[in-house]
């Protein structure tokens, strides 16, 4: 386990990728009641489990048309050097998937 991580808790959350992620997760959270993959994310602990869990969620919510854009993927994967950076992405994305839905959001995005 690397305690060396370059990525903080606020570069997270600032993140579109990660913002992306979250609002993803939360559409499927409340469209599909996609709570696997939250579980995958919450369980997530190094960088190869993060990508795992990225797979399956993409893979879960393809026909719901619930998923970021490609270049979101590849930021995302591109921050997840070491399990101290996978913790802190998946807390960011998981705070934006469990953050109150506001529809004034939706309708903007």
């Amino acid at each position: 386990m690397s305690s060396g991580s370059t990525l903080s808790l606020p570069a997270a959350y600032g993140d579109p990728a990660v913002q992306a992620f979250g609002k993803a997760l939360r559409a499927a959270l409340t469209f599909d009641q996609d709570y696997a993959s939250l579980m995958d994310f919450e369980n997530a602990e190094t960088p190869d489990a993060f990508g795992e869990a990225v797979k399956k969620f993409l893979r879960r919510n393809y026909k719901a048309g619930i998923k970021p854009a490609a270049a979101d993927v590849e930021r995302l994967m591109s921050l997840a050097h070491s399990d101290g950076e996978v913790r802190i992405l998946r807390s960011a994305i998981i705070s934006y998937g469990l953050a109150r839905w506001d529809r004034k959001e939706d309708v903007e995005s």
